[in-house]
């Protein structure tokens, strides 16, 4: 099927999404072929041990598929460039045996192969159908194929498990308004870093000649959680940069159905969805889920569950390869409504810059509005009034992948405290190597340091003013003084060194009754011994204080009448010697590694834990 032009979904989207003079300009439409290229059939019938498909229910519903004859390569053979045929073992309670028994003639599907990133869509009608007891021969008349770039695929190892043994766990094809998942599909859905999305296109009337109805099958992948569930019924998929045809969200738009299938690779269940869907684009997208520029959210109107269906596992000790262009999780308004506060038209403008090292440094900020933060909250900034919105690229050099999906802004802790309402606030951050944000502030910084040291204390001659977007976390000091184990990786000692301002500060209210043990493990000793010593306030006489610092850089004489100086790094037989640690709050904030350890020596020992991580 040669299309001769965007249908009314794909140019609805672009157009929202600004995209349409670029596409219109491409001719992207002519990118879709009408019949498979060798490289596509020679893929689909020797290098797929599964592939997921699309077929329509009796009611009109796409429901997703995953195809396989017991995880063995070849199952699918390409006779001639229009023509697939799919010899596949059927898994109890997947939806295309019904489908087909109704009548199901539109398909699509995606051959993917995750070991390396590669995918080939096509779309078409089944011709035949044959079924036997658990065996499925299509044969797939094919008139749409193109190929997919390899963002956000997660790479990962799949072996054939012929022994797996389908249960279907919970089977709801007919789902009401009042209907919830259970709390176990939620995080099922929660730690998942793939899903397969299926889409339906209805022509319309006037319209079926240039642009017949036809199915979609795509793929949407991210770090664990990126996809949310919203009132217990809602799945909401982000959209994150791609090649502008807007073919998924297209169809979306013209028929507001979806499918969603996810798959535990470990554990070889698969959850299928099918629902009603809506794209959400600019304020109505961040309403939902703040700074998501566009999403999909998926009303469920049936689902099931089936354990230990895919004959496919992924391979034991072998690490999955994130894909590098996945952005940060990016969390719903709802659930950040207890632990976040919004902020509308606030700004914050660069007041001043204390550099403690190259790449450490303090920034201090005065907002448009009083704001509340708590010690140990964080900041979110939008910093592209400094580094600009960038252009639409496709793919990215090595290295930059995540530059495609950035949206300029950043969450920092906040690192002085306040006890109201305030219109000044200071973040202390270290440079990333690369980063395109902390990069900018740090070549200011240096760039003043050396040439004009005196508007290091008075930045406003610069200008430089970013958006507030919000504050909020619940790594907070607790309300009444108490026993406390601070743990820090590097850079992760910003909210303690807040928290130490608190209850040391001359507003502070009973600072003799904290009992507080600091430990921070960091590369840069001296600069984090001076950070702490400037974070003691005129109380801190009164406060029980032990701080502890590990570093395998030399440890200057200086450092000793603030801390006790550790050669190395923290571990478990440390943590063992803190006696009373059972009795105490422990707060850890640095990078996973760091906390995994730290947690796994403290986990058992009665200990009240709490985490704050950061990644980049």
């Amino acid at each position: 099927m040669v299309l001769h032009g965007w249908h009314r979904g794909e140019q609805s989207m672009q157009a929202k999404l600004q995209f349409a003079r670029a596409m219109e300009a491409s001719m992207g439409y002519t990118w879709v072929e009408d019949c498979m290229p060798p490289e596509h059939r020679i893929f689909h019938s020797q290098k797929l041990a599964f592939v997921p498909v699309t077929t329509l229910d009796g009611e009109g519903r796409p429901w997703g598929s995953i195809l396989s004859n017991m995880g063995q390569l070849g199952f699918i053979a390409s006779p001639k460039e229009t023509v697939l045929i799919v010899d596949a073992v059927l898994n109890e309670g997947d939806p295309i045996a019904d489908n087909i028994m109704h009548g199901a003639k539109l398909v699509a599907g995606l051959g993917i192969e995750l070991t390396t990133r590669r995918r080939n869509k096509f779309a078409g009608h089944i011709h035949a159908a044959d079924s036997a007891e658990k065996a499925l021969k299509l044969t797939l008349d094919v008139d749409e194929a193109i190929g997919n770039c390899p963002k956000y695929i997660n790479v990962r190892t799949l072996d054939p498990y012929p022994t797996t043994a389908p249960i279907i766990a919970a089977s709801f094809p007919q789902f009401t308004k009042d209907d919830t998942i259970p709390p176990h599909l939620v995080d099922f859905i929660h730690s998942s870093d793939t899903v397969f999305l299926g889409t339906s296109y209805v022509a319309a009337p006037g319209d079926a000649m240039r642009n017949p109805s036809h199915l979609g099958m795509n793929h949407r992948g991210g770090k664990p959680g990126f996809i949310r569930v919203m009132d217990g019924r809602t799945v909401v998929v982000p959209d994150y940069s791609g090649n502008r045809m807007m073919q998924s969200l297209g169809n979306i738009d013209a028929t507001p159905l979806a499918s969603l299938t996810f798959v535990d690779w470990v554990n070889g269940h698969i959850l299928y969805i099918t629902g009603e869907a809506e794209n959400h684009v600019g304020p109505d997208a961040r309403a939902i889920m703040p700074r998501a520029k566009a999403l999909t959210a998926v009303s469920i109107t049936g689902y099931v569950y089936v354990e230990n269906a895919l004959p496919l596992r992924q391979r034991p000790h072998i690490e999955v390869t994130r894909s590098p262009y996945s952005p940060p999780v990016m969390f719903l308004a709802s659930e950040t409504a207890g632990a976040q506060n919004s902020l509308d038209d606030v700004t914050a403008s660069l007041t001043q810059i204390t550099l403690h090292a190259p790449n450490i440094a303090t920034f201090a900020f005065k907002t448009s509005q009083p704001v509340t933060i708590r010690p140990g909250q964080h900041a979110i900034l939008d910093l592209t009034s400094l580094v600009g919105e960038g252009s639409y690229q496709h793919m990215a050099h090595e290295g930059q992948e995540a530059t495609l999906n950035d949206d300029g802004v950043r969450t920092w802790t906040v690192s002085s405290a306040h006890a109201s309402a305030t219109q000044e606030f200071s973040l202390t951050m270290k440079e990333k190597p690369g980063g395109a944000i902390t990069g900018k502030l740090f070549t200011i910084a240096r760039a003043l340091s050396a040439r004009r040291p005196e508007l290091m204390a008075d930045t406003t001659p610069l200008g430089i003013t970013l958006g507030l977007v919000g504050v909020g976390g619940t790594f907070v000091l607790p309300k009444e003084p108490r026993k406390l184990l601070l743990v820090a990786g590097g850079i992760g000692a910003t909210p303690f060194l807040s928290m130490l301002r608190a209850v040391t500060s001359a507003d502070a209210d009973g600072s003799e009754g904290w009992d507080v043990i600091l430990v921070v493990s960091a590369r840069e000793p001296q600069v984090f011994a001076e950070l702490v010593r400037d974070a003691l306030g005129p109380r801190a006489l009164r406060l029980s204080l032990h701080v502890h610092i590990f570093s395998s850089a030399p440890m200057p004489a200086s450092c000793t009448s603030i801390a006790d100086m550790h050669q190395g790094r923290p571990d478990a037989q440390f943590f063992q010697t803190i006696e009373d640690v059972g009795s105490r709050d422990v707060f850890v904030c640095g990078p996973l590694p760091f906390e995994d350890m730290v947690l796994g020596a403290l986990r058992g020992k009665g200990a009240s834990l709490s985490r704050e991580n950061f990644a980049y």
